[in-house]
């Protein structure tokens, strides 16, 4: 149907243009412009293809009076009907669908083509995060810090000696409580006879004020003269607790419990009612004494750091002798104690790269011996010391972590042998490494070919 009315239109244009040629008289035949018209059906498309060439004729050169214009029409402006090239119009109507069918086939030609090209580019890349087995080594030796090069393992020196003292006053803690007490004092006794007599303890006595008073010890007063009287004293304390057995001295006087004898009392005291009271703990003192030595040494720290060179460290804690002082003991009833610390430091430092060395050096013989050669450092050697009772005496421990190395060659066969794999299968056999502790993958397809996947190695 439609190569019906390609024709057609043909025809129809042709028979337009002899129509043309014979109605307009006032044209030559130099004005006529010259068509062609080609066709040809192709059997594979099953449509035709039909070529259409307009050649206007060259007008002759005219020579054009002066200060005349010619009035040329817009580019968008069709030509008035009849006028000359009324029939261009017409042609690109009806070759304007062939002109849009070719621009169509040529977008998509290039659209299958630029798909084709970057389709290879387009395939997700899984980067594949492995964590390699680390280990921790740790090695301890004692190290002679000093001066003399041969002598001692790692050169240093000792820095002035610094003496400080600090004192802080905290509450007590401890809770106590105290029953009601009794009074206690002394009973001399008297004996007027010419004969030893013996007065047992726990005699009463009674005083003035009807306080009672029992002897504590049994009391043996010798014999008196016609000039002098026997005389013994013993402890005694009142009957009733509380203070109302603080009797005078000589509440208690005259005659008592023998013939021939008189007994008289110094002032008792300590008579007191019951009582819950604060008193100092042990707890206190050794917390007094800590906080003092934090501090302590905090500032002595600090007073030492400043000897110190940039290529030295100071060896800590520092080597101290310290002497702690307290008003109250454990115990005693008080509800504040004061305490006082005396401290004197000596500093000790030592080369920071040279004792580096000497612990670096250690590790690795370690690490050959119990890791082998696939094993490298994945981190600083962290030092701490310890002073060993002398001055130029330190123990040293030195740690640092090693962790699996992959060369790039061993990369290279994990990238080939999880190629292709599900994750599943993929997680298995890198598990099954030796070296491989964790493993994870950025996304959840199966893995690409070699050439998308990456490894990712993280070293904690």
């Amino acid at each position: 149907m439609q190569d019906r009315q390609l024709q057609n239109d043909l025809d129809q244009l042709l028979h337009d243009l002899d129509q043309r040629q014979q109605n307009q008289q006032a044209y030559t035949t130099d004005d006529i412009p010259h068509i062609e018209a080609n066709q040809e059906y192709d059997p594979n498309r099953q449509q035709w293809d039909v070529e259409i060439h307009v050649y206007p004729q060259a007008e002759p050169e005219a020579e054009e009076p002066a200060n005349v214009v010619d009035s040329v029409p817009p580019i968008d402006q069709e030509p008035q009907p009849g006028g000359r090239g009324s029939s261009l119009p017409w042609i690109r109507q009806h070759t304007r669908p062939l002109v849009l069918l070719s621009g169509i086939l040529c977008a998509c030609a290039l659209v299958v083509g630029w798909l084709l090209y970057v389709s290879p580019f387009w395939t997700p890349t899984t980067t594949v995060t492995l964590v390699p087995v680390s280990r921790t080594l740790e090695t301890r030796l004692t190290a002679t810090i000093g001066e003399n090069a041969e002598k001692s393992q790692v050169p240093g020196r000792l820095l002035p000696i610094v003496t400080m003292s600090q004192e802080r006053t905290i509450p007590t803690t401890g809770k106590a409580h105290q029953d009601a007490q009794s009074a206690h004092g002394y009973i001399t006794f008297y004996n007027t006879a010419t004969y030893p007599q013996t007065v047992p303890a726990q005699t009463l006595l009674t005083g003035a004020d009807g306080v009672q008073i029992i002897t504590d010890q049994d009391a043996s007063i010798p014999a008196g003269t016609l000039a002098t009287n026997g005389r013994a004293t013993v402890t005694a304390h009142a009957v009733q607790s509380g203070p109302e057995g603080n009797i005078q001295a000589s509440d208690v006087y005259g005659p008592c419990c023998r013939a021939n004898v008189l007994a008289a009392n110094t002032a008792f005291s300590g008579g007191q009612e019951a009582r819950d009271y604060q008193s100092v703990t042990q707890h206190d003192l050794d917390a007094a004494g800590a906080s003092l030595k934090a501090s302590i040494e905090q500032s002595t720290t600090a007073a030492l750091q400043t000897q110190v060179k940039s290529t030295e460290t100071l060896v800590t804690p520092l080597h101290c002798q310290s002497k702690t002082s307290a008003d109250h003991q454990p115990g005693e009833d008080a509800a504040s104690v004061h305490v006082t610390l005396d401290e004197t430091c000596t500093g000790i430092v030592y080369q920071t790269q040279a004792l580096q060395t000497l612990l670096t050096q250690a590790l690795t013989t370690q690490a050959k011996q119990q890791l082998g050669t696939e094993y490298t450092p994945s981190g600083d050697v962290h030092i701490t010391t310890t002073t060993q009772g002398t001055t130029t005496t330190i123990q040293v421990t030195g740690t640092q972590t090693w962790a699996y190395q992959f060369s790039q060659a061993e990369q290279e066969r994990l990238k080939a042998s999880i190629a292709g794999k599900s994750q599943a299968q993929a997680k298995r056999f890198l598990l099954a490494h030796a070296g491989i502790q964790l493993v994870s993958f950025s996304n959840d397809a199966s893995l690409p070919g070699v050439d998308h996947l990456r490894l990712l190695f993280l070293t904690y």
